[in-house]
């Protein structure tokens, strides 16, 4: 795993207040915490209805990244909601020194429950954390609040940006979050986060979890795109992400409040590029291997002919939002990342093979297995 390249804190046993542990990214991250030198205490929080089903999402959710079933004893499991401030008191929090948000709902449908829980959570935890003398809050946000229209390379400084043009709910919440979070919480420590697109594991592929992978995997299969062939898709592993998250949470010094944890000029991939390696893993050529059109030439009978079972409707209706972020040219500039010593991130065509190996469910059952995780309350 990408998670020894990262030299122990400065300061002596912190402790680290965590949410969103149950998703994809916050897995990883206790994962590669555990399997580092870490020696302080993680803290939790967990929506559950009792305590053992709150400490077993914990543990089924860090197995997917090889560590053991069970808890070692400096994780403590904290149940809450939330949205709630049941949990703010708890002693469970005492000694807090850093904090890393992650829950968030993921979903790209227009729900109300997403502004509620992206902005609201976000805002909680802030509350709970308020005046307790911590030495870092990560918020992890996303680097696409960029919205539709943005520059060929996005900087960290550009947004948020109130007038930017949202392709959906969920980049419009992260948005907002950040700027109250900024605006309203000037006394935290806060630095942000924000990932580009994360995808698959370097050793583990897709077996922790095939999170977006179906949408390159039914892009294939329809040998169809609504873009040019040059164009970049920032991509990043999971294992990578969460060692540079650990980076950011405990380096002693950074020189900025806002960081893309994202692959950049350099680690960023042409769909051409994409179309070679897939022709080198499936076979075919690689030149002329995508019709390029318009959206509504992405059909019904199209995506059924391509993905062969599931729900066709279902699967065209998520890959047409897919397909509205995949047509965007741009990547995010990850300079200030890798100035605070973080590697170079692998370049996404490094690991494809892992990743289509471990991909043996059909395309419907891996998007709607990650439609289903999109809600990743804690």
């Amino acid at each position: 795993m990408l998670n020894g390249f990262l030299h122990k804190s400065s300061w002596s046993a912190p402790t680290v207040f965590l949410t969103g542990v149950t998703g994809f990214l916050g897995g990883a991250f206790l994962s590669d915490l555990l399997q580092s030198s870490f020696d302080g205490e993680v803290v939790c929080l967990v929506r559950a209805d009792d305590d053992d089903t709150a400490e077993e999402r914990v543990r089924r959710s860090v197995a997917r990244f090889g560590a053991p079933d069970r808890l070692p004893k400096n994780v403590k499991v904290l149940r809450g909601d939330l949205l709630s401030e049941d949990w703010h008191a708890s002693s469970h929090l005492d000694g807090v020194t850093h904090v890393l948000h992650l829950a968030a709902s993921t979903s790209f449908g227009n729900s109300r429950a997403i502004r509620t829980t992206n902005v609201g959570g976000a805002l909680s935890v802030a509350n709970a954390m308020r005046g307790r003398g911590l030495e870092r809050f990560i918020y992890t946000g996303t680097a696409a609040i960029c919205g539709a229209s943005p520059s060929p390379v996005v900087h960290e400084d550009d947004y948020p940006d109130e007038r930017a043009a949202h392709l959906v709910a969920y980049t419009r919440s992260k948005a907002e979050a950040e700027r109250l979070l900024t605006e309203q919480f000037a006394d935290l420590p806060l630095v942000v986060a924000r990932p580009s697109i994360v995808v698959g594991h370097t050793e583990l592929g897709c077996k922790p979890s095939g999170s977006i992978y179906w949408v390159l995997r039914a892009v294939e299969a329809l040998r169809f795109i609504t873009w040019d062939l040059d164009n970049r898709i920032d991509v990043v592993p999971v294992d990578w992400a969460a060692s540079s998250l650990r980076r950011l949470l405990f380096a002693s010094n950074l020189k900025h409040k806002r960081y893309h944890i994202s692959a950049g000029k350099a680690g960023s991939v042409r769909w051409k590029e994409l179309a070679a390696e897939y022709a080198r893993l499936r076979g075919g050529a690689s030149e002329d291997r995508y019709e390029i059109g318009g959206i509504r030439q992405l059909t019904v009978k199209r995506v059924m002919q391509a993905a062969g079972d599931g729900h066709p409707r279902h699967l065209l209706h998520a890959l047409e939002l897919y397909y509205r972020f995949c047509s965007r040219d741009l990547v995010f500039d990850n300079c200030r990342l890798l100035k605070e010593g973080v590697p170079v991130p692998p370049r996404f065509t490094d690991y494809m093979r892992v990743c289509e190996e471990s991909s043996p469910s059909s395309i419907y059952e891996q998007m709607r297995s990650d439609l289903e995780l999109s809600l990743t309350l804690a």
